[in-house]
């Protein structure tokens, strides 16, 4: 018979394993068709009578939940037949197959395999084609710890899809090996769906068809992000996402030359929204903090929300219908509790996934464990249940590191809290990532912190001709803030040490950490942090979709769980020609209080809260507007550091930057000359040394230019209306400059 993975002949790209699909058909190909296992060629195993017997002895549970799974299920096989313990060698098979592993998970994974197959009398030599398909590249990805931790339960639901393949006609095997959907028509008539091993084994049987992604979330984001290419969605069931999805995929296989993989660096960036960190942690409470209902949890290894007014919403549904659910559903609630609700539904049904972490809090300690199923109603509709495997050990609150504590006291229901997942992580038990095997625990577990800054070197002060004493002050300051102002003169290098130094402390040469824009009078919050922009679409028609701003693209980037203990930028250039109240809007909040989150006023749905590890530097130029007139909100919220030519680091940087270059110091004579002549009490005025760190400075003609044309107009501004041309000139002409410095 013809096998589904060789229909459709495909060109496969790196992640889409021809050797994981023919090892996956080496044992469905005869499993499907009824014929004997190709592991020992004698023994039929896909029968209703050895998947009964299998699923009844998992069904007896395990023996001890401390102990490894597979010790645990060498009990429960212990007088089974060949035809149950060769059928649970098959299933601890392909149960794994698919999956991306590293190196040491993989050979867990290759040796559970061998393990089941030694308990067989006669032991079972393994043939050679089944483990050409292990490798560490799998298909799927951000799904282990779901896969590790539900190997029972994807075992007991094989074993009920063997029956049911069994119990089929021949005519409807043969449609299923013919056409995809039939087999998924076949899969998913399989009792007590559980879709992610289900979808698992649909691309292992149709890979032509099906993808090797079985997260709900992440199949609708992929639809929603390429829908536009095959004229948009055809609908909102599991056929429609799957069939737009392969529609899209066949699209970009065309235009790649070769078949794509979604997680592939570039095309997920395209479709995973800005900002996911792909793991996530979330906090979960309950009405009244229920210390009943917590240990249910626990004991039956799940976590719940309610939702007893609420209409049936689906998993996957958009924060725009839960808004208005909500809305209506609760009208007898405040505005504040129905914010809380919406946040949590939404989080419950479509932003969490599993593999996510999961805590709760009880007297005074916090229990972890790892989000397994798909969200799912209760019988009575009241709750909304989510599979989570609960570890036993608890973490006294109270020694739990600062910025975890500043998390845990966020209120909410659901509660995102993923800026501390590697806190989190760290606290979780030696197994629980590492398969559910015997496995040492670390010595010693060293809690993430904020690395802070690269200390400032004398080699980067001279670098910028200035002293370092100054600079350090500035980063100490910086540091402590997290937000500071320089503001001076024109001419006094603001955004140049601003860019300089963030680099410097960031140790970032790439600017991936430092980000620079400048305010203008038309800036506004949604060019800042977001806000609705036209949007074309392919049919011509002009549409609004809503647009992460330069703060929240590099917020949500800082905020990614592998970036937590290293430094980023933003330096706003030009800070004070921008209306401040209007561009940071409800974002002042924010920059007093690094700890707190609010709801932002395009994203009501989704809390916001500024990463402690974000720090923000502004410029602001004294000549073109003063400091005096400031918001005296954003003056409390930042550090002002006055960049002056009178005062370090900027005073003597200029004979420095001659000295250095072995050029003439009478500029620096000039520079001070001038600022010398013009009043104490126009300090804001005075002139900073860039004018004259140009090459046309250093020569009389190019110095007269920069006079002339450059210092001589700001000069008539500043003083338009007190002095007159000639007034000026005698001033501060450069002759009559030169002329008294030749005096002295």
């Amino acid at each position: 018979m013809v096998t589904p993975s060789t229909k459709t002949p495909l060109t496969r790209a790196p992640g889409i394993s021809k050797e994981i699909e023919d090892a996956a058909w080496f044992v469905l190909g005869p499993g499907l068709q009824g014929k004997a296992s190709a592991l020992d060629a004698s023994t039929r195993t896909w029968t209703v009578d050895a998947a009964g017997e299998l699923l009844e002895r998992l069904e007896r549970g395990v023996g001890d939940s401390k102990a490894p799974m597979m010790t645990n299920l060498r009990q429960n096989l212990e007088g089974a037949s060949r035809e149950a313990k060769l059928l649970a060698v098959e299933l601890l098979f392909l149960q794994s197959l698919p999956l991306a592993h590293e190196v040491k998970s993989l050979k867990v994974k290759r040796a559970r395999v061998a393990e089941a197959a030694s308990w067989l009398d006669p032991e079972l030599e393994l043939p050679k084609e089944l483990y050409q398909g292990m490798t560490d590249h799998g298909v799927i990805r951000d799904r282990t710890a779901e896969f590790n931790w539900t190997i029972w339960d994807h075992l007991t639901w094989l074993c009920r899809f063997v029956a049911h393949v069994d119990g089929q006609s021949n005519a409807s095997i043969n449609k299923a090996l013919k056409d995809p959907l039939k087999f998924h028509e076949l899969a998913a008539a399989t009792p007590e769906d559980q879709p992610a091993i289900r979808r698992s084994i649909e691309y292992l049987a149709w890979p032509s068809y099906f993808e090797p992604v079985v997260a709900d979330v992440e199949r609708r984001e992929i639809r929603d992000a390429f829908a536009s290419l095959v004229g948009g969605a055809h609908g909102e069931t599991e056929t429609d996402i799957t069939a737009d999805v392969h529609r899209i995929r066949l699209h970009l296989d065309e235009q790649a030359g070769q078949r794509i993989d979604w997680y592939d660096r570039q095309l997920v960036s395209q479709w995973r929204k800005v900002g996911d960190p792909g793991r996530r942690a979330w906090l979960l409470r309950t009405h009244q903090d229920s210390a009943e209902l917590l240990a249910a949890w626990r004991d039956e290894e799940k976590a719940t929300l309610d939702v007893e007014h609420l209409r049936e919403l689906a998993p996957g549904v958009t924060a725009g219908l839960v808004q208005h659910a909500v809305d209506e559903d609760y009208k007898h609630l405040g505005y504040v509790e129905r914010e809380d609700t919406k946040t949590a539904v939404f989080a419950f049904l479509t932003v969490m996934k599993p593999g996510d972490l999961a805590l709760f809090q009880n007297s005074g300690a916090i229990r972890i464990g790892v989000v397994l199923g798909e969200p799912e109603h209760n019988e009575d509709n009241r709750r909304l249940r989510r599979k989570v495997r609960w570890f036993d050990e608890t973490h006294p609150i109270a020694e739990a590191p600062r910025h975890v504590q500043r998390q845990l006291s966020t209120s909410g229901i659901v509660v995102d809290v993923t800026r501390v997942i590697q806190s989190l992580q760290s606290l979780l038990p030696a197994e629980a990532e590492s398969d559910g095997e015997e496995t040492a625990a670390p010595d010693t577990v060293v809690e993430p912190v904020i690395e802070g800054f690269r200390p400032l070197t004398e080699e980067f002060a001279a670098s910028l001709h200035m002293e370092l004493e100054p600079l350090t002050e500035i980063a100490e300051l910086l540091e402590e803030n997290r937000q500071l102002v320089l503001y001076g003169p024109p001419g006094t290098g603001k955004t140049y040490l601003a860019k300089h130094l963030a680099a410097q402390l960031a140790g970032d040469s790439t600017d991936e950490r430092v980000k620079l824009v400048q305010f203008h009078p038309s800036y506004a919050y949604e060019d800042f942090f977001e806000g609705y922009r036209p949007d074309k679409t392919d049919d011509g028609q002009v549409s609004f979709k809503l647009v992460a701003g330069p703060l929240r693209r590099l917020a949500e980037e800082a905020a990614k769980p592998g970036n937590s203990n290293k430094p980023y930028f933003l330096i706003i250039d030009e800070m004070n020609r921008a209306n401040l109240a209007k561009v940071f809007g409800e974002l002042y909040f924010l920059l007093e209080y690094r700890d707190d989150r609010i709801y932002l006023q395009y994203s009501p749905n989704e809390p916001f809260s500024l990463p402690d590890n974000l720090y923000i530097i502004g410029t602001m130029n004294t000549a073109d507007r003063s400091i005096a007139m400031m918001d005296a909100a954003i003056r409390r919220r930042f550090a002002f550091v006055e960049l002056h030519p009178k005062v370090e680091p900027i005073r003597g940087s200029l004979r420095r930057f001659l000295t250095a270059r072995g050029l003439d110091t009478l500029n620096a004579d000039l520079l001070d000359a001038l600022n010398d002549s013009i009043d104490d009490w126009d300090r804001d005025l005075m002139i900073g040394p860039s004018y004259f760190m140009k090459n046309a400075a250093q020569n009389p003609a190019g110095l007269r230019r920069i006079w002339k044309y450059e210092l001589m107009p700001l000069l008539e501004e500043h003083y338009h209306g007190q002095l007159n041309r000639a007034q000026l000139e005698e001033r501060f002409g450069l002759d009559q400059l030169l002329g008294r410095l030749a005096v002295r």
